[in-house]
């Protein structure tokens, strides 16, 4: 007994460190050569597009922050999707169309959430690349440069931004672990793109693709950007990353509002694991490899922990591992001023189970509140 114990928790430890351990730990020693392109001397039109719910906080200055960019302005049309928005964030909007006249705004006849919003924009929109993103990301004025270069120089079919938080992040802080988390991801998306022609995933707040490279969000999709990764990977489109094309928001402060957003991305991860699980076989390697251990293992940690703790009730170790673990939750809880690393990776993995309990009971909307930022810890 003592020894299937000791095997099964070896195992869930394995399961568990893969993705968030060793695989990282490979990606950042081996990344691989930069990727260079040429830089364009001619620019097509480019379509801006996101969902917005309730953003009048943020709609001017994301908004602005497009139109501020190096990329020739007669040439950006911008297309917002308002979800019903009740905080007057269109008539903000439509004020800012008298300003730019390739301002766009398409308001739902019901709330119909983020996918099902961004395809109906796609559809309405004339670029020849496509730029999605979310409504508190704000963009550089290099941005929209660096998200087209790359597809108009041929050399990729999508492009995947880099993601950056906001300045006032302070040590000993959740937005401060979960910054460190973000920076960690952006360097192993850049290390699988410079070597193996794609990263996975793109960010959804900040990734571009050829229009005719995109395809239709299955309804009720909580991770579009996923799915756009993964349906750009099984159509053999290369996507580069770029660490130059910068994106800025403000992380949450907040512990509960990062448990409900990685509670969604869950979701997500599982519809998405359904619908491409089959690539594991047919596009093997390396796309299948990198699946399984950047994301699937990650997305199952929850899983193999519960698995791993129960088996190790019945080893000799159990007692000092469960006092160590409570012990470093302790310390953090006493020296943070808001959720350490020990403590952010239990919570998280707590809402990442949650997610697959969700799932398991069924997606019928993916209607969506937008994260509250810069609030007190929580």
């Amino acid at each position: 007994m003592v020894l299937v114990a000791t095997t099964v928790f070896f195992i869930g430890l394995l399961w568990v460190t893969i993705p968030y351990l060793w695989y990282p730990l490979w990606q950042l020693a081996f990344p691989g050569k930069p990727l260079e392109f040429n830089t364009p001397t001619s620019f097509p039109k480019l379509s801006v597009v996101f969902a917005a719910y309730n953003e009048s906080a943020i709609i001017e200055e994301k908004i602005r922050s497009i139109f501020a960019s190096q990329y020739p302005q007669d040439l950006i049309e911008v297309w917002i999707g308002s979800d019903l928005s009740d905080d007057g964030q269109d008539e903000i909007i439509r004020e800012l169309q008298k300003e730019y006249p390739g301002l766009n705004l398409q308001v739902n006849a019901e709330r119909s959430g983020k996918s099902a919003t961004i395809n109906r924009l796609v559809e309405l929109c004339t670029g020849e690349i496509i730029v999605a993103t979310d409504a508190n990301i704000i963009f550089d004025e290099n941005t929209l440069v660096e998200l087209a270069g790359p597809i108009i120089s041929s050399q990729a079919s999508a492009v995947a931004g880099t993601l950056t938080y906001g300045k006032a992040q302070a040590n000993g802080t959740t937005a401060a672990t979960e910054r460190q988390y973000l920076n960690i991801e952006n360097k192993i998306r850049q290390s699988e793109s410079q070597k193996y022609g794609f990263c996975l995933g793109m960010e959804g707040g900040l990734y571009s693709m050829r229009k005719s490279a995109w395809q239709p969000i299955p309804p009720h999709t909580f991770m579009e950007d996923f799915f756009q990764t993964v349906q750009l990977i099984q159509n053999d489109h290369r996507i580069y990353y770029s660490n130059n094309a910068f994106g800025y928001e403000d992380v949450s402060t907040s512990l509960m509002e990062e448990f409900k957003r990685k509670k969604r991305i869950s979701i997500g991860n599982y519809q998405n694991l359904k619908r491409f699980r089959s690539l594991l076989i047919t596009k093997a390697y390396p796309f299948g490899c990198i699946f399984l251990f950047h994301k699937i293992l990650r997305w199952t940690a929850p899983q193999a922990m519960l698995i791993g703790a129960l088996a190790l009730v019945f080893t000799p170790f159990a007692l000092p591992t469960f006092a160590g673990i409570a012990v470093l939750v302790l310390l953090e809880l006493l020296f943070y001023r808001g959720a350490g690393p020990l403590v952010y990776f239990c919570a998280m993995n707590l809402a990442m189970l949650q997610g697959y309990l969700t799932y398991l009971q069924g997606v019928s909307s993916s209607v969506w509140q937008p994260t509250k930022r810069n609030q007190n810890e929580s």
